[in-house]
């Protein structure tokens, strides 16, 4: 791992110990919606799957059959190996690109997560072939569930950043300034959301089923939104 890289990692992991971007709050939501939803073992595809830090209360409570997490970061993919060996959960690994290791998977899965990870592909094309491939992979009743960042309707890309950065450089107060700093360079240079109407469309696109945004934060920032199907 690249010492930028290392450090943009070691910067995430703080926030995520901070609770910054509400990681509790969603995934408990999420689990309410599961319970609701399946009364069976299922299958779990986690899409940027870091070093589990967010996910893993959510699959120590779930009747889990399979967990396949997908993400670049070698160094992040090995502390989520021993996570899930020191916790016995059946799951598996995969290190790659998120879009190329989609194509290659094979089988269905009842719950798709991607959670703060297609905010990142820049191409509007490439977030609805995501869309697609996941579509692939969702089992006939599955949920496909998006924490992610979101801009306002009508919101520029420019717009967006600048109401993130200020947000953040006010409520992130245990991150360091140089660490600020090397946070607001990754969002600026990566961040590219999308809206909640983008998002529907591209869905209805993908045939994903219903979408419904759960939860949000007070700053119109962080959301987790499903799409869902019905039991037939």
């Amino acid at each position: 791992m690249g010492e930028k890289i290392f450090e943009e990692w070691r910067v995430y992991a703080k926030l995520l110990i901070h609770d910054y971007m509400d990681h509790t709050v969603f995934f408990g939501r999420l689990q309410q919606a599961l319970s609701q939803k399946f009364n069976r073992p299922i299958r779990v595809l986690d899409l940027g799957c870091g070093d589990l830090t967010p996910i893993l209360p959510l699959l120590q409570r779930l009747p889990l059959q399979l967990y396949v997490g997908i993400d670049e970061s070698a160094g992040a993919l090995a502390i989520a190996a021993q996570r899930l060996a020191a916790r016995n959960l059946p799951g598996k690994l995969i290190h790659g690109d998120l879009l190329e290791e989609l194509a290659a998977l094979e089988g269905k899965f009842d719950l798709v997560v991607a959670s703060f990870s297609v905010h990142h592909l820049a191409d509007p094309a490439d977030k609805l072939q995501t869309l697609k491939a996941v579509e692939q992979h969702l089992s006939d009743d599955g949920m496909f569930a998006l924490i992610d960042v979101f801009c306002d309707e009508g919101e520029l890309r420019s717009e967006y950043l600048e109401r993130w950065i200020t947000h953040a450089d006010r409520r992130y107060e245990e991150l360091q300034r140089e660490e600020k700093q090397l946070l607001f360079d990754h969002v600026r240079a990566r961040d590219h959301p999308v809206s909640e109407d983008q998002w529907r469309t591209m869905g209805k696109q993908a045939n994903l089923g219903q979408f419904t945004v759960l939860e949000q934060d007070a700053f119109r920032l962080n959301r987790l939104a499903t799409f869902s199907r019905a039991a037939s």
